[in-house]
C-alpha cells in the first residue's frame, strides 16, 4: 500500500512523495483526498463484501454511510460533530476506538482534519476516478501536451523544469528506452552532427530512426513478456521444458510492425475466434497459454485446470484493467465494487479450453497448432506451390488411358515385396459377437527399429463417427489407475486415420490425425502406418493408396514406451464403445518402420482386387521423372512439416463447459452457474452485437470509452519512459490505487491513444520528445529532498536499466552482440551446479543446463531460457521477476549481490574481455583516448579529466600487476568460451579488460540519467 497516505500532511493523499508542497485545496475531492483513507482503514470492515461486513454498516456507499441506526449518524453531511466517523476515530475507549487495535491501523490527525473538513463540506461522494471514462481536457496550441501538463503542475509547486539534457545524453536514453541497446560512437557523431546543423528536427530523425530500428520490438516486448508470465518451462514440479518462443517472436514482430494496441490485445485474447484467423494470430493467443502447467502425478486434474483459467482471469485483469479481480475468487471483493458473481462471470470467458489439469510432462500441452516461423513459412509455401504445378501436369498424364503393359509391370515389381496377412478378410460382426484380435507378438510396436502396420478398409454408411479399427489400448477402469490410457491404437475420425500412442491417455500420449484422407463409406482405401521408434509425433508416417499425407499432430506427449498388448480388431475394450462398421482385408505387419517401396507393394498387392482403376492410374503415373519429382518434393515437405516447433494456444470446445460460482473458490463446490459476462454497471456496457466469447470480450476491453484499458497500457508505458507510472501502483487502479501525479496528462494520454488508433510508436515519439523527458536528471539536494521519487517530474528520468539491458549494453559494446531477432531460447553462462538439489533429476526436457555455442551464447537476454523455479541467477540479481505470475512492476533494488555480479558473472567478465581489446586496437594510441574510448562506448559521452586521471592511474598499475603476475592475466584471459586475441600481449590485454569492467560497472553505465 501506498505508505504516503499515513503522512501527517494534509495533503498526504495528493502526492505521496512531496513533503512540503501547495496549499490544501480550497475544497477537497473525495478521490484525491478521501477514498485513499477510507480505502486504506475502513472498507476491508465496512465496504461491499457482506460476508466481512461489521455493524451492517457500508462506507464505501453513501446511501448507507448517511442511514440513520438507532439515532446515530456514522456519516452526518455538514455535521461533524455528529457524525459516529469522527466520533469513533477520536474516541479514547479502546473497545469503541477505529480502526480496531488489531488492524494495526492507523488514522493520523491530520487525516482526521481532512475527513472534518469533508464531512462539513457536505460529504460528497464520487465515482472511483479509474472507472469514469478519461477526457481529453484543453491544451494550448502547438504545445506538447506532456510538457503543458507537467509544467501546469509544477507551476502550482513553484517548482520549474530542469535543463535540457546534452543531446548525446537524450539519444543514450532515447536509444536504450527504444531498442534496449546504446548507440554507437558512429551514431552519436552523425547525431550531434545533425543536431548542430538542423536543431530540433534532429530530434525527430532519431526517434524516427530508433523506432525503424527491428531491435525496437524487442525493448517493449521484455515488459510484455512479464505480463504474459512467459516462461520456456513449465513451472511445476519437473518444470520440463515446452516451445513458446514463436508466441516471443510474434510480440516483437506486432511491436515492430506497430500493430495497433486495440489490435495486439484482441489477438492476444481471441485471435483464433477472428474470421478466417491467420496462422500469427493462433499464435498470438498463447498469452492465455503461458501460464504454469501441472504434470505431477497424482494431482487432481480439475483443481488445476480451474487455477489455470482462474491464472488467465488475473492476467487480464492486471495487464489490462489493472484491477485485483482475483481478490474476488474465494469472496466479493473489499475494497474494489467487485463481486464474486463478477468474477466469475468473467472466468467463465476462459473455461471453454479443451486442456487437462495434468499435462505437458515432456512436450506442450494440449491445445497446441504446428507454427513455423516465417522463413519456414515461405519455404512451406514455394514447396506446396512446385507440388500444385507437378499435381496439373500429372493430371493430365492420368486422364490419358493409362498402358495396361506399364501397370502390370509396376505392379510385377512392387508385388515381390509383399508380405503375409494377419487376418483373414473381416467383415465387422454383430455388436453383440467378440472381436478378433491379433496377438502382440505379430504386431510388435516396442522394438527400437519400430514398427508398421498396413491394411484395406471400406466404411459401411452406418460406421460410427470416431470408431476404432485396431486397439490395444486400455480404457478400462479408473483414471487414477497407472494402467488405465496405456497402449496404441488406430481409429477412423470423421474421414481421417488417427494414430494414438499412449502412456497415459490423454495426458501423456502421442495422437496424430491424417490430413485430406478423405475416406469414405462403399469406397476401398489402402492405410499404411510406419513408426520409427521412440516417443515423438516426428517418428510417425501415414499412407493412402500408396501415398503418403500429413499428419496433423494433437499431442506430442508421450513420456514412456506403452506395454505390448494383443490387437482388438473394429473394437476397444471401453465400456459402451462404438464398434467399425465395414470391412478390412490384407491387414499386415512389418518388424521395423517400411518405406514408401514397400507401402506401394501392399497397395498393389490388392489394388487390381479392389480398386483396379486407382492401381492402374497409379502405375501408369509411377512411371514418369514428374512422379519421381513430385514425391521426392512431396517427402522433403513432409520432413520439414514434422521437424516444425509447435506452440500451445487457446481454442474453444465445441460444447461450452459450465461455469459457477465456486464457493470459497474451490473448484469442487459449484454454486450457482453463470454466463460470461463482465461488470458492465462498474466499468463499461457490453458492445452491442459482441459475441459472448473471448472475441467480445476483447471488443469490450477495447471499446473507445472503456475507463481502465487506455489508461492502464499509456500508464504502463510512462513507467517505461520515467521509471514510474503517473499512477505509481502499475497492477492497481483500484480504491487502494494510488492518485495519479498528473491526472489531467493521464487522461489526455489515454483518449488520444485510442482516438489516434492505438498507435504505440507515436505514444513513445511524442513521449521521448517531450521537453520532460528531454530534461537533464541532475538534481539538487533540496528537490532531492521535496521530491525524491520524481513524481512532479522537474528533472529528467534517472532509474538503473532493467537486467536484460545491463548484459545487453555490455554485450554491445564489447562487440559481442549476437544481433538476430527471434528464434528459440538460448542458454548464456550460469554456475555449474546451480541445478544440483534442486532441479528433478529425470531426464525431462528443460532439467540440465548446457550453456549455447557460437553466437549463441551471445544473444540478446530476451532470449535466455527462463525456468521459473531457477531463473537465470543475474537476471534475478538485477530484480527480473521469476514470472509465475503476471507482473506489470518490477521491484528495483539496490544490492551488494549486483556488484559481485558485475564484477565476476563469466558474460560480464567476457565482454569487458572484448571492449579490452577494442580499447587496445580502436581506442588510440595512449592510455588517455583508449579509456575515453571505452567510457564513451558505455555512456555516451567524453569522461571529465578527473576520471580519465583515475582511469589510466588504473591501467597504468593493472599493467604493473600483470606484467609481474602472468598466470593472474592468463586466468582472466581464459573466461569464456571466446579466445583472447593472441596478437595482443596477454598482460596488457588483462589490464584493459580489468578497466573495461571497472567501466562496464559504473553506476553512470548500467543507469538510464
Amino acid at each position: 500500500m501506498p505508505r504516503a497516505r499515513l503522512l501527517p500532511l494534509p495533503c498526504a493523499a495528493w502526492l505521496v512523495t512531496v513533503l512540503a508542497a501547495a496549499p490544501a485545496p480550497a475544497r477537497l475531492e473525495f478521490n484525491r483526498d478521501i477514498r485513499p483513507i477510507l480505502s486504506e482503514n475502513c472498507f476491508q470492515c465496512h465496504g461491499q463484501d457482506p460476508a466481512k461486513r461489521e455493524g451492517k454498516l457500508r462506507l464505501d456507499d453513501r446511501d448507507d454511510a448517511t442511514r440513520a441506526r438507532d439515532g446515530r449518524v456514522a456519516i452526518a453531511p455538514g455535521k461533524p460533530g455528529e457524525s459516529e466517523l469522527l466520533l469513533r476515530l477520536l474516541s479514547s475507549h479502546e473497545d469503541e476506538r477505529m480502526p480496531p487495535a488489531k488492524s494495526n491501523k492507523r488514522v493520523t490527525s491530520a487525516q482526521i482534519a481532512l475527513l472534518r473538513q469533508w464531512i462539513a463540506e457536505g460529504a460528497a461522494y464520487e465515482k472511483h476516478w479509474a472507472f469514469v471514462p478519461p477526457k481529453k481536457h484543453a491544451v494550448p496550441k502547438g504545445t506538447n501536451p506532456i510538457d503543458a501538463f507537467v509544467g501546469a503542475t509544477l507551476a502550482k509547486h513553484d517548482l520549474h523544469p530542469a535543463p535540457p539534457a546534452p543531446p548525446e545524453t537524450w539519444l543514450r536514453r532515447a536509444a536504450l528506452d527504444l531498442t534496449g541497446l546504446p548507440p554507437t560512437p558512429a551514431e552519436l557523431d552523425a547525431f550531434l552532427a545533425d543536431v548542430k546543423k538542423r536543431g530540433e528536427p534532429a530530434y525527430a530523425a532519431a526517434t524516427d530512426r530508433l523506432l525503424a530500428s527491428p531491435h525496437y520490438g524487442e525493448r517493449p516486448a521484455i515488459e510484455g513478456l512479464d505480463a504474459a508470465r512467459y516462461a520456456d518451462p513449465l513451472g511445476f514440479n519437473n518444470d520440463s521444458a515446452r516451445t513458446m518462443w514463436r508466441w516471443r517472436d510474434w510480440v516483437i514482430e506486432a511491436f515492430n510492425a506497430n500493430l495497433p494496441y486495440d489490435r495486439f490485445i484482441t489477438e492476444q485474447l481471441a485471435g483464433d475466434l477472428l474470421p478466417k484467423p491467420t496462422l500469427e494470430q493462433r499464435i498470438a493467443t498463447g498469452f492465455g497459454r503461458n501460464h504454469v502447467i501441472n504434470s505431477e502425478g497424482g494431482i487432481i486434474g480439475e483443481e488445476y485446470r480451474v487455477e489455470y483459467v482462474a491464472d488467465r482471469v488475473r492476467t487480464l485483469s492486471t495487464s489490462w484493467l489493472g484491477l485485483t479481480m482475483e481478490c474476488a475468487k474465494c469472496h466479493d471483493h473489499k475494497f474494489d465494487p467487485v463481486s464474486q458473481r463478477d468474477y466469475f462471470r468473467l472466468f467463465a470467458f476462459f473455461n471453454n479450453v479443451p486442456e487437462h489439469g495434468e499435462d505437458g510432462r515432456v512436450a506442450n500441452a494440449v491445445p497446441m497448432i504446428p507454427a513455423p516461423t516465417r522463413a519456414q513459412q515461405a519455404t512451406l509455401a514455394e514447396q506446396e506451390k512446385r507440388i500444385a504445378a507437378l499435381d496439373a501436369e500429372l493430371r493430365k498424364s492420368a486422364n490419358s488411358q493409362p498402358s495396361a503393359a506399364s501397370a502390370h509391370a509396376e505392379i510385377a515389381r512392387l508385388e515381390e515385396r509383399k508380405s503375409s496377412p494377419l487376418l483373414a478378410p473381416y467383415d465387422a460382426p454383430p455388436s453383440d459377437e467378440i472381436a478378433p484380435v491379433v496377438p502382440a507378438a505379430k504386431l510388435d510396436f516396442t522394438a527400437k527399429t519400430g514398427a508398421a502396420v498396413a491394411f484395406w478398409l471400406r466404411p459401411d454408411g452406418d460406421n460410427p463417427r470416431d470408431a476404432p479399427l485396431l486397439s490395444a489400448l486400455n480404457h478400462r477402469g479408473n483414471p487414477a489407475d497407472t494402467q488405465f490410457g496405456k497402449g496404441r491404437e488406430l481409429r477412423l475420425v470423421n474421414g481421417e486415420i488417427e494414430v494414438r500412442l499412449s502412456d497415459r491417455f490423454p495426458m501423456y500420449a502421442t495422437v496424430a490425425r491424417s490430413q485430406g484422407a478423405g475416406i469414405r463409406p462403399g469406397v476401398w482405401r489402402h492405410v499404411a502406418l510406419s513408426y520409427a521408434g521412440g516417443k515423438n509425433a516426428a517418428a510417425l508416417r501415414l499412407w493412402i493408396d500408396g501415398t503418403e499425407v500429413a499428419l496433423h499432430v494433437l499431442h506430442d506427449g508421450q513420456q514412456a514406451e506403452p506395454p505390448k498388448r494383443d490387437w482388438i480388431v473394429g473394437a476397444d475394450n471401453a465400456p459402451e464403445s462404438a464398434r467399425w462398421r465395414g470391412e478390412l482385408r490384407q491387414l499386415r505387419g512389418f518388424a521395423s518402420a517400411i518405406t514408401t517401396d514397400s507401402v506401394r507393394a501392399e497397395f498393389f498387392a490388392a489394388a487390381n482386387e479392389l480398386s483396379p482403376a486407382a492401381a492402374a492410374r497409379f502405375a501408369n503415373l509411377a512411371g514418369s521423372e514428374r512422379f519421381r519429382q513430385r514425391n521426392a518434393l512431396w517427402e522433403e515437405h513432409l520432413a520439414l512439416r514434422r521437424s516444425l516447433p509447435t506452440a500451445m494456444v487457446m481454442e474453444e470446445l465445441p460444447t461450452p463447459r459450465p461455469a459457477h460460482v465456486l464457493t470459497r473458490g474451490n473448484y469442487d463446490a459449484p454454486g450457482e452457474r453463470v454466463e460470461p459476462g463482465v461488470p458492465e454497471a462498474l466499468l463499461a456496457p457490453w458492445p452491442a452485437g459482441a459475441p459472448r466469447n473471448r472475441l467480445g470480450l476483447a471488443q469490450w476491453l477495447t471499446q473507445r470509452d472503456h475507463p481502465l484499458t487506455a489508461r492502464v497500457v499509456v500508464n504502463r508505458f510512462w513507467a517505461h519512459l520515467f521509471g514510474t507510472g503517473l499512477v505509481k501502483t502499475l497492477e492497481d487502479f483500484g480504491s487502494q490505487s494510488e492518485w495519479p501525479s498528473h491526472p489531467e496528462l493521464l487522461d489526455w494520454l489515454a483518449r488520444d491513444f485510442v482516438d489516434g488508433g492505438w498507435d504505440v510508436k507515436a505514444f513513445f515519439k511524442r513521449a521521448v520528445l517531450s521537453a520532460t523527458y528531454r530534461q537533464t536528471s541532475a538534481v539538487s539536494p533540496a528537490l532531492l529532498a521535496r521530491d525524491p521519487e520524481n513524481r512532479l517530474l522537474a528533472r529528467g528520468p534517472r532509474v538503473r536499466l532493467p537486467a536484460e539491458l545491463i548484459r545487453d549494453q555490455a554485450l554491445a559494446v564489447s562487440g559481442l552482440l549476437a544481433s538476430r531477432i527471434g528464434g528459440p531460447s538460448v542458454f548464456p553462462y550460469q554456475p555449474e551446479s546451480l541445478y544440483t538439489g534442486i532441479v528433478v533429476g529425470a531426464a525431462y526436457p528443460g532439467t540440465t543446463w548446457t550453456p549455447s555455442a557460437g553466437a549463441d551464447l551471445h544473444r540478446r537476454s530476451l532470449y535466455t531460457f527462463w525456468k521459473r523455479t531457477v531463473p537465470h541467477p543475474a537476471m534475478i540479481a538485477f530484480d527480473a521477476p521469476d514470472r509465475e505470475f503476471c507482473t506489470v512492476r518490477r521491484s528495483r533494488t539496490n544490492t551488494p549481490l549486483q556488484a559481485l555480479v558485475l564484477w565476476n558473472e563469466p558474460g560480464l567478465l567476457e565482454a569487458a574481455r572484448h571492449l579490452g581489446a577494442r580499447m587496445l586496437r580502436e581506442g588510440g594510441g595512449d592510455d588517455d583516448a583508449r579509456v575515453a574510448f571505452a567510457f564513451r562506448l558505455a555512456t555516451a559521452r567524453q569522461p571529465r579529466p578527473e576520471e580519465t586521471r583515475v582511469l589510466t592511474a588504473a591501467l597504468a598499475r593493472l599493467r604493473i600487476d600483470f606484467s609481474t603476475t602472468p598466470a593472474d592475466a592468463a586466468a582472466l584471459l581464459r573466461v569464456g568460451a571466446t579466445a583472447a586475441d593472441p596478437s595482443l600481449p596477454p598482460a596488457e590485454l588483462a589490464a584493459a579488460a580489468s578497466v573495461a569492467s571497472m567501466i562496464l560497472s559504473l553506476d553512470e553505465t548500467i543507469t538510464k540519467n
